[in-house]
């Protein structure tokens, strides 16, 4: 895939391989084609303390939300959790992703910079184009429990799956990533077998291919859409906690719908791509005559914006416009 950017003269490739290099990304790129997944460390992740910014926005949206402050050094607020994701395994069995807190990008500030972070968006850019979209961010705060979590790919599509990245994610990790604390598990290269996993390999504690993530505060986990993955049960005590960034090319089905839910004085302080990321260039899904006006004459600008990236002018099937 690097020698087709590199040779194939069209200006998104040139573009993205521009960034890469921009950032010093060019070994992380070469793991994720191979591997799936890559970390990227924090001094290129998280610039300006952005990490813990993050992790403090988290700790006060979870204690505006469940009126606790999380308990980040024993994890008892979150020990064995059951939550409505407990239903996922049935009978006595605890949360295994812990807490998930969604629609985070209207909480705080901190959170509109972690989407727009260069590093972030040059990874999205590689694996789905620069009309890559925002589907979700939220939080999952895991404290102690019992439960893995399945090996699942993130295509929202029955096998067999398409070589190139539908979606792909981007996790903030805000505390230490290891198999005790309850890592996320990857199969490496399983993204090149474009295949959901078989029930006798959703097990991590029972894949023998799976392995656990281990990383630092501050770090960048990445993945391709198609790549395998779970999490560990956390056996220490304190809390896993993480900011996913789940992007998706502009005619994925988004988990948020974000059409005409901006504000417009969160636009104005940000990137012109801002606006195209958060959802205001689709123009489909639209309720009614009405509707669909409404969302074509909101879409103009961001379509533009996003042509402008991809020198594709912003009217073919990437824009959604029609």
């Amino acid at each position: 895939m690097a020698e087709l950017a590199e040779t194939t003269p069209v200006a998104p490739l040139e573009r993205v391989w521009g960034e890469i290099r921009e950032h010093g990304l060019e070994t992380y790129i070469a793991e994720l084609d191979a591997q799936g997944y890559t970390v990227i460390p924090p001094e290129l992740a998280c610039p300006n303390g952005l990490g813990d910014r993050l992790l403090e926005a988290c700790l006060d949206v979870a204690e505006r939300r469940n009126n606790e402050r999380p308990d980040l050094e024993t994890g008892k607020t979150h020990e064995n959790y059951k939550g409505r994701f407990a239903a996922l395994l049935g009978g006595d069995a605890d949360s295994p992703i812990g807490d998930l807190m969604q629609s985070l990008v209207f909480e705080d500030r901190v959170f509109e910079e972690a989407l727009m972070n260069p590093v972030l968006l040059t990874l999205a850019s590689y694996l789905c184009g620069y009309s890559v979209v925002l589907s979700s961010m939220g939080c999952f705060m895991k404290g102690p429990n019992k439960s893995s979590f399945i090996m699942h790919s993130d295509t929202p599509m029955p096998s067999p799956l398409p070589p190139h990245a539908m979606v792909c994610n981007l996790t903030y990790v805000l505390t230490d990533f290891n198999k005790a604390n309850g890592s996320t598990a990857f199969v490496p290269g399983s993204h090149k077998w474009c295949r959901n996993p078989e029930p006798n390999e959703a097990n991590p504690d029972e894949n023998p291919k799976a392995v656990a993530v281990d990383a630092p505060p501050g770090s960048l986990l990445v993945w391709h859409g198609n790549t395998w993955h779970g999490a560990f049960n956390r056996t220490s005590p304190g809390l896993r906690v993480s900011v996913p960034v789940y992007m998706a090319r502009p005619f994925v089905r988004t988990q948020e719908g974000l059409v005409g839910e901006v504000p417009d004085e969160m636009l104005q302080r940000n990137d012109p791509r801002f606006g195209w990321l958060l959802q205001q260039g689709v123009v489909y899904g639209y309720k009614s005559q009405a509707d669909a006006v409404s969302r074509g004459e909101r879409a103009v600008k961001h379509i533009q914006t996003i042509g402008e990236l991809t020198g594709e002018g912003g009217f073919g099937e990437n824009s959604l416009y029609g």
